[in-house]
């Protein structure tokens, strides 16, 4: 699967250093009969290339950034994700119905981004991206248990002997991104700033429900909690991005 990826990298890529270059540029590059002044031309277009690598934080965790500019409209970057959230305990009383039971959750992501982006006005930072996001290891899981000793008649019912509930949902696989911002990947001086908003497009999420003891039942609700998370084929990519020009 590395591999696979690697080879769309390469392939994307190399499409876009071909359709950054035009004709003329080639041509002084390659002939010495060109005349001085497409020879300026050609040494002011290869001088305004430049890399720049950058570090974000955002809906999808850290970020770490390599950032290629093909012209005054196009740059392509890459970016690496990553974040855990463990064991965070949240109020769940609302959607679940229920006040006398905890809920804690943990998450947990790995996305690379392959994309770019296009700035369409010469004196403005705004932009637009897009591309692929593949994603390696993308879940949210929960764990129900109950507060307390639960009363049924005459017999007390310790928690731990109550059982436990756990939901386990993941997203996996290349999925498209779009969204605006502010702030160009490769800054104009040696440091700039940037805030993209956007979303993944995802398939549904894949979902297991696990239950035990006197929450044994609860694995029957298995298909309502599926079709819960069917709507789900949104992941927010929303980054805050500082960068660094090679």
């Amino acid at each position: 699967m590395r591999k696979k990826y690697l080879f769309l990298i390469a392939i994307f890529y190399t499409i876009l250093s071909i359709q950054s270059q035009n004709t003329p540029s080639n041509d002084v590059l390659n002939t010495t009969n060109k005349t001085s002044s497409k020879d300026s031309i050609s040494l002011s277009e290869i001088s305004t290339r430049k890399n720049a690598i950058g570090v974000s934080f955002g809906t999808s965790g850290l970020g770490f950034n390599y950032a290629r500019k093909f012209n005054s409209k196009l740059n392509a970057f890459i970016t690496y994700h990553s974040l855990t959230i463990k064991d965070k305990e949240l109020d769940a009383s609302s959607f679940l119905d229920n006040d006398d039971v905890d809920f804690l959750g943990k998450a947990k992501s790995t996305i690379i981004d392959l994309g770019a982006e296009y700035l369409p006005f010469k004196n403005s930072s705004f932009k637009l991206a897009f591309g692929v996001g593949f994603l390696n290891d993308v879940s949210i899981d929960g764990l129900i248990t109950y507060k307390e000793d639960i009363q049924l008649g005459a017999v007390t019912v310790s928690k731990q002997d109550v059982g436990k509930v756990v939901i386990n949902s993941k997203w996996s696989g290349a999925v498209p991104f779009i969204g605006i911002g502010f702030g160009r990947a490769i800054p104009k001086n040696k440091l700039g700033f940037g805030i993209d908003i956007g979303t993944y497009f995802t398939k549904t999420p894949e979902v297991t429900l696990t239950a035990d003891k006197l929450f044994a039942p609860t694995q029957d609700e298995l298909s309502n909690l599926q079709d819960a998370f069917s709507t789900l084929t949104f992941i927010p990519r929303i980054q805050f991005r500082l960068t660094y020009k090679l």
